[in-house]
């Protein structure tokens, strides 16, 4: 379970009375964005709720968002010196959001005098820390979004109890009013490319990953509704929660495919929507599996089984409709492979059958190389964009790229502070070394 919201006042100022405010404090450090967290708790515990609130959006544009969404049993709270007396560590994420909820602090920015203007691709967490940054060193920015929502994955996969709209609406609404500018179903294509290049003085690439991994294993139809992408289904299941659409029918059994969050998130929700019985498989062992464990453990406390070294040998369909998966055990190799063994059948264990009403596969996420190809960018198909990791910047000297368009995957809070660090460099190059300078 991520951060409980904290909704009383009384009782967040008694959680903030247990913080020890540490000289070094270890959860700062743990924070991929570095919010002063002692300096916010002290605040609050003061009752300046303002100045908290000023201390976390500094660092953390996204300071509500991430109040709810952050992992932060593996992050600030899993640094928690209070870890290490046998205490409970302090509530950061359920404190920030609550702080975040609570306080009024206007995002200001300023004129640099210099006119120029930016175009940011992509309105998710790495897209938006830019957007933010670029408009604190005083320049334009105009975001670009193909979906017609803003928050990225965040917003339309993250299931809403744990990430609220309204929660993504307040962070999105500071950015709006501190000038930034969105256009809204704006898909980039050739064209557009040599537009933005010719109108803006800089772009920025933070699409993210956002296609799926292709998946086919034997048995597969071109057209069976009960095998889906996770991705698919988790943006179905939030426009469900949302009161748009109706609600995704599952059957009685379920199997999600993979071990990361977006596969934990959708059992998760599988379970939640009522499917009696919700497996997960995976290829490797739970100690390999990408998840967080605090997902992981709310998986298994509603229930949901897991199987690991598993994998889905084919697939039963009848009439387009989905029957049944046959599984086989894996076993790993000594072939090495990103510096992990990988696997392969294990031949000495018979494949089995389980019925299945819906399959769900998270597979992972890759780029979408369409934008790159359109602005001519080196990409790679391991690593992403490839850019100078010092300063975000293409091959193509007016183009920068952060977020998991370059890293591959990451939490929001880590993409939204690389898209800050872009920004810095976009800001340092415009104002000192841009051959492109409009005056």
């Amino acid at each position: 379970m991520r951060n409980p919201p904290i909704q009383k006042k009384g009782e967040a100022l008694i959680e903030a009375q247990r913080c020890l405010d540490c000289f070094e404090p270890a959860c700062m450090q743990a924070c991929p964005a570095h919010v002063d967290i002692p300096t916010f708790i002290k605040r609050l515990r003061e009752d300046n709720i303002d100045g908290a609130g000023e201390i976390i959006y500094n660092a953390c544009p996204l300071g509500l968002v991430c109040g709810f969404a952050c992992p932060t049993s593996d992050l600030c709270e899993g640094s928690c010196v209070l870890n290490k007396v046998g205490q409970a560590p302090i509530r950061i994420g359920s404190l920030q959001g609550f702080v975040t909820n609570n306080c009024e602090v206007i995002e200001n920015s300023r004129d640099n005098g210099t006119k120029k203007v930016v175009a940011v691709i992509g309105a998710g967490p790495s897209g938006l820390g830019c957007a933010i940054q670029l408009k604190r060193m005083g320049f334009d920015v105009e975001v670009f979004e193909k979906f017609k929502s803003i928050g990225g994955l965040a917003d339309r996969v993250i299931p809403i109890y744990r990430l609220p709209s309204s929660a993504i609406k307040r962070d999105v609404d500071r950015l709006k009013s501190a000038g930034v500018k969105f256009h809204l179903g704006e898909i980039i294509d050739g064209e557009n490319c040599r537009a933005l290049l010719k109108d803006f003085d800089a772009v920025f690439i933070g699409t993210g990953l956002s296609a799926d991994k292709e998946y086919w294993v034997e048995g597969m139809e071109s057209e069976v509704d009960d095998i889906i992408p996770a991705l698919d289904f988790l943006d179905w299941t939030r426009k469900y929660e949302q009161g748009i659409g109706d609600p995704p029918q599952l059957g009685k059994r379920v199997v999600v495919i993979g071990g990361g969050n977006v596969a934990l998130d959708a059992a998760v929700v599988a379970k939640r929507l009522g499917s009696e019985r919700v497996i997960v498989l995976y290829r490797r062992f739970k100690n390999e599996m990408p998840g967080w464990e605090s997902e992981y453990l709310e998986a298994t406390n509603l229930g949901v089984e897991f199987r690991w070294m598993s994998i889905v040998n084919s697939v039963k369909v009848k009439m387009k409709k989905l029957q049944s998966i046959n599984v086989q055990r894996m076993k790993f190799t000594q072939t090495q492979e990103d510096g992990r063994r990988w696997v392969e059948p294990n031949l000495d264990y018979p494949i089995y059958e389980i019925p299945c009403d819906t399959l769900i596969y998270a597979l992972g996420q890759k780029l979408d190389p369409s934008i790159a190809d359109c602005f001519g960018i080196e990409t790679s198909e391991m690593l992403g964009i490839q850019v100078d990791p010092s300063t975000f910047q293409t091959n193509v000297p007016k183009v920068f790229a952060a977020g998991e368009a370059i890293s591959g995957g990451a939490t929001i809070v880590y993409s939204m502070s690389q898209g800050m660090s872009a920004g810095r460099s976009i800001g340092k190059w415009l104002l000192e070394s841009n051959p492109y300078s409009k005056g």
